[in-house]
């Protein structure tokens, strides 16, 4: 199943929608290429910060209310299937070091957000 989802993604190609975002299948997605791995930011939310450049950072929406604050010192693992992190992709959480497992949250959407982990999030920026 994962060969013919992955042939799926090669034939169908990537469709550009700016230099760090891409669209498979009709969802929106980011590479990973362009973004670090994911950190949780001290207001709950996970953070993919832009490389090279942070102003091309993302904050992950979740559906549901059981992620829309996050521990932060927990620790995020995202289940991709193609070669960047994209709406419908689960996020399983982990409080090291005693390895207790935190919510799994599924992205609704990335938000682009062009600051760094700590920098606040401006008073009239729109996560929805």
């Amino acid at each position: 199943m994962k060969f013919s989802r992955w042939i799926g993604i090669v034939t169908g190609g990537f469709l550009a929608c700016g230099p760090a975002q891409a669209e498979t299948a009709g969802k929106s997605c980011v590479l990973r290429e362009h973004v670090a791995a994911p950190v949780v930011r001290d207001d709950g939310r996970l953070y993919f910060r832009g490389q090279p450049d942070r102003r091309q950072s993302y904050i992950a929406l979740f559906k549901g209310e059981a992620c829309h604050k996050l521990n932060p010192f927990a620790t995020a693992v995202v289940e991709t299937s193609g070669a960047g992190y994209c709406e419908g992709d689960q996020v399983r959480f982990l409080i090291l070091p005693s390895r207790i497992p935190g919510p799994i949250c599924v992205i609704d959407h990335l938000a682009p957000f062009g600051g760094d982990v700590d920098d606040p999030i401006p008073e009239n920026w729109r996560d929805k």
